[in-house]
């Protein structure tokens, strides 16, 4: 194909058997890179399908959020992997697929009688990626069950740790599933290109824990390497300052002065001089140490009668990395996701919408930047098979 706009995975084909976040959010994104990925459900559908918080259209039927946020631009099908009936089926579309992508327990493939081994009986050539808490390889978590939290707390990802009276606080977000849902990506990508290369398929092992600990590596390694456990979620960063997250008028902001040229700039745009000229705060180790009783009480002065906003714009204009600590709401109306294409309206069922985030990857020149549509249960079955089948009566009921 010599089209310089044609998506990047275009005549990819990927086969969803994922549930809840981490699999469905990584088959979305290979849909927006233009793979074909069709989404292979249980009889009713997948359980993300009924989670809350639900949406209504103006038919009043409803719509999970849940579901729709992560399985954009998918086909259904609805075929059980547990059936005999469904399993001739199920092996012609196995093998019709580059990719397989699951996120089941270890073992649940293997149980079915679909492991790597028998995969690549069908299909030699497909890449069969899996996203499981603690990996396939034996290891003592193996067989735990995991949910985003349960990677997050055990590869030491938090937004606090419990130290004294403070409570450890969890992130907030899924972390510990999106991260192993852009390493199982980014191993899809490598296993389609060696293919290129060798024919040949390849296992993509990803684990939660894993992709968790190494989004943890600057904690271990000033932990290994100088003996300090890093402060989650304090509000004075251990070697630079002002650096973090600060409250001021109408709103809070993120100030991030990390060298001595942002510090000169912050000075000028505060009207700070004097700490300019202090020899104590000439080194971000000297500003650290002396932030609370020397820098903060003019710097809060200042932030208490300048809109939050308005103090973040005036710093980044100056050169010093601030902006707006923003809320869910104000990202929907954000200019700079806008005019990002970071923000994409969906319609969804005959007369609902529904804005969803977009893919951040931008490769130039670009095609579609989103795939669009989604796909009721089991939508796409008797198109998808019959495809595979040359007679409607040898597709299963």
């Amino acid at each position: 194909m010599t089209d310089p706009m044609f998506p990047p995975l275009d005549g990819v084909r990927v086969l969803d058997f994922s549930r809840y976040v981490s699999g469905p959010y990584a088959g979305m994104l290979l849909a927006d890179a233009g793979a074909e990925v069709i989404k292979v459900e249980p009889e009713g559908g997948e359980i993300s399908r009924s989670l809350p918080p639900m949406m209504q259209d103006e038919k009043e039927n409803l719509h999970s959020t849940y579901f729709l946020r992560l399985n954009r631009g998918k086909k259904s099908v609805v075929l059980d992997p547990r059936s005999a009936e469904h399993r001739s089926a199920l092996e012609r579309l196995i093998a019709s697929a580059d990719v397989l992508l699951e996120n089941f327990r270890p073992g649940a493939f293997e149980a079915w009688g679909l492991g790597w081994g028998e995969l690549q009986r069908i299909n030699p050539g497909l890449t069969y990626a899996t996203i499981t808490g603690f990996g396939h390889s034996p290891s003592p978590a193996r067989d735990w069950p995991a949910f985003n939290l349960v990677a997050e707390a055990m590869a030491g990802v938090v937004g606090r740790l419990p130290e004294g009276d403070q409570p450890a606080k969890a992130a907030g977000l899924p972390f510990g599933d999106s991260m192993a849902s852009l390493h199982a990506v980014n191993g899809i990508v490598m296993s389609l290109l060696r293919k290129a290369r060798t024919g040949r398929g390849s296992r993509v092992d990803i684990a939660m824990y894993d992709s968790m600990l190494s989004a943890n590596e600057w904690s271990i390694a000033c932990q290994s390497g100088a003996g300090i456990e890093v402060e989650l979620g304090a509000t004075v960063h251990p070697w630079f300052a002002p650096y973090g997250l600060f409250e001021a008028k109408g709103g809070w902001l993120c100030i991030c002065v990390a060298t001595d040229g942002a510090w000169r700039q912050f000075c000028e745009v505060t009207g700070f001089e004097e700490l300019w000229q202090d020899e104590r705060l000439r080194t971000g180790s000297g500003r650290a140490e002396h932030f609370h009783d020397i820098i903060e009480p003019p710097m809060s002065a200042w932030l208490a009668a300048t809109p939050a906003k308005d103090a973040a714009t005036r710093l980044a204009n100056a050169g010093v990395p601030a902006a707006p600590l923003q809320r869910p709401a104000d990202l929907l109306t954000d200019d700079q996701a806008r005019t990002r294409d970071m923000l994409a309206t969906h319609s969804v069922g005959t007369s609902g919408s529904i804005t969803l985030a977009g893919n951040p990857v931008r490769i130039e020149p670009r095609a579609t930047p989103h795939a669009e549509g989604f796909s009721t249960a089991g939508q796409h079955t008797d198109e998808i098979l019959g495809q595979l089948f040359s007679e409607r009566a040898h597709l299963p009921s």
